[in-house]
């Protein structure tokens, strides 16, 4: 049988929240574009595992691509955040000194590395910190408040850049990993696992972990990609704690952190591990005894937090120490984004904007008329039967759930639509809601619940439909 053969424009590879932004600056122009991912749905690997901050880029290493592009993005969120209705809270971050050696590394070398990048920090008291965050531990002896930093709904995030792409024109490929690359003079041919063929003027690769596979597939050995682990602990512990605290950064991480999440609750972490299994998902009793150590230097009470769930992402970290971003060596119709570590989300509007200005440029495309930057408000078009709570922990109607599942970029497994609702991320972690949130995708999408996966193909929690008991005949 013929293979089908589909064309475009531009064509992204990856649906994290890197992908999804440069998906959104595409649709943009005149231009038609669409977007490959090989899980069954968008934000589904690093982009979902995260400390959700958006960063000022004040311990960026100065003069970087990396900190170019957080400058940029400090001018261009605030915009983002309106337009797509993304849930954050400039919180500021106090990063805190423990003793008189790290207060010098903060005066020394942190304050100055900021005022490098455009980042103002105000030095604070021991007494100042303790006034404002009593929970912190008394061995402070001082820090520094940064105060463009926040907290953000990572999962929204990514979401949105991608739905608001689909409203413009934009496609969506789910399952569709990407198994053999061709690039050409006036254009890139892209096979995937489907069997679907893609003729493209232009490629842009943000594959994340694996973007140097990709780049392999086309020739490109320039660069490698290697996996960090970062595993992270949530709880709902009222630990007091209304600002991210941060300790004194070491060369390979930001270190462990105390962070308020914009949805509730308070999230510690994340440890900082080389790996080399890029799916090594993995929690360990060691990792979850590092994070409660390393918590007990800020916060004290966190160190003995009750948890409602842990869980591990990956970072991508490249062998140039730097962002990768611009023309493969194989040929300009191939762009690289890559090495876009702990970061990713905070430069990606930034980051967004950049590839798709390349992509403008050397296409050479023009500005469409027509390009809606908005989303619409979540229930506004709600009935009033659809007010009855489905999640009790996190308070979510049916008439959320029901918008989730109608929109242009609906939920593939349950984790999608646990990421684009809030359901399932309480207390009871999906336990008591789960087989209603079953039923409406059944109802809504015609999805049969023994084949609905949780996350990867073949992983639904429903093993056989409750049948009822056969009668015996006699009444009871």
């Amino acid at each position: 049988m013929r293979a089908r053969t589909v064309q475009v424009d531009a064509l992204v590879i990856g649906g994290g929240v890197v992908g999804c932004a440069v998906l959104r600056e595409l649709s943009r122009f005149q231009a038609t574009v669409a977007l490959l991912e090989r899980q069954p749905d968008i934000c589904d690997v690093t982009s979902k595992a995260n400390s959700a901050i958006v960063h000022t880029g004040f311990d960026a290493p100065p003069g970087s691509v990396e900190a170019g592009l957080l400058a940029r993005a400090r001018d261009l969120w605030p915009g983002v955040i309106e337009e797509l209705r993304i849930p954050y809270l400039q919180t500021g971050a106090v990063m805190v000194a423990a003793g008189r050696q790290e207060m010098e590394a903060i005066r020394q070398e942190i304050v100055p590395k900021a005022e490098r990048n455009g980042v103002t920090l105000s030095e604070l008291t021991a007494d100042e910190i303790m006034e404002n965050l009593p929970a912190v531990t008394p061995e402070v002896v001082g820090g520094v408040l940064v105060e463009g930093e926040g907290v953000i709904d990572p999962f929204w995030t990514t979401r949105a850049y991608a739905e608001n792409a689909v409203r413009n024109g934009a496609q969506v490929y789910l399952e569709h990993g990407v198994t053999g690359i061709s690039v050409h003079a006036d254009g890139v041919t892209v096979e995937t696992a489907p069997g679907t063929i893609f003729q493209a003027r232009i490629v842009v690769n943000a594959a994340g972990l694996w973007s140097d596979e990709v780049a392999r597939l086309a020739g490109d050995n320039s660069f490698r990609i290697t996996p960090r682990k970062g595993q992270f602990i949530i709880t709902e512990d009222d630990l007091g704690i209304g600002q991210i605290v941060l300790p004194v950064p070491s060369k390979i991480s930001k270190g462990i952190l105390v962070t308020p999440i914009v949805f509730g609750g308070t999230m510690l972490g994340p440890t900082a591990e080389e790996v080399t299994d890029k799916t090594d998902l993995s929690t360990t009793a060691e990792g979850l005894r590092r994070i409660r150590q390393g918590v007990a230097k800020l916060v004290p009470d966190a160190a003995g937090a009750s948890t409602i769930r842990q869980f591990a992402g990956l970072r991508a970290v490249s062998s140039t120490g730097d962002y990768i971003v611009g023309p493969s060596p194989t040929g300009r119709r191939l762009i690289t984004v890559a090495g876009i570590r702990s970061t990713g989300l905070s430069v990606s509007p930034a980051l967004g904007r950049h590839v798709a200005e390349l992509v403008r440029d050397e296409l050479n495309l023009a500005a469409r008329g027509d390009f809606d930057p908005t989303l619409p408000e979540l229930l506004a078009e709600a009935r009033e039967d659809e007010g009855d709570v489905i999640c009790l922990c996190r308070a979510i109607t049916r008439g959320e759930i029901l918008e989730a599942l109608r929109s242009p970029l609906p939920p593939a497994t349950l984790d999608g639509l646990k990421r684009r609702t809030g359901a399932m991320l309480g207390d009871c972690q999906g336990n008591i809601c789960m087989p209603r949130l079953i039923e409406l995708l059944r109802r809504e999408l015609g999805r049969d619940p023994l084949t609905l996966p949780k996350n990867v193909r073949g992983s639904s929690p429903v093993v056989s439909p409750v049948r009822a008991p056969a009668s015996s005949g006699r009444e009871r």
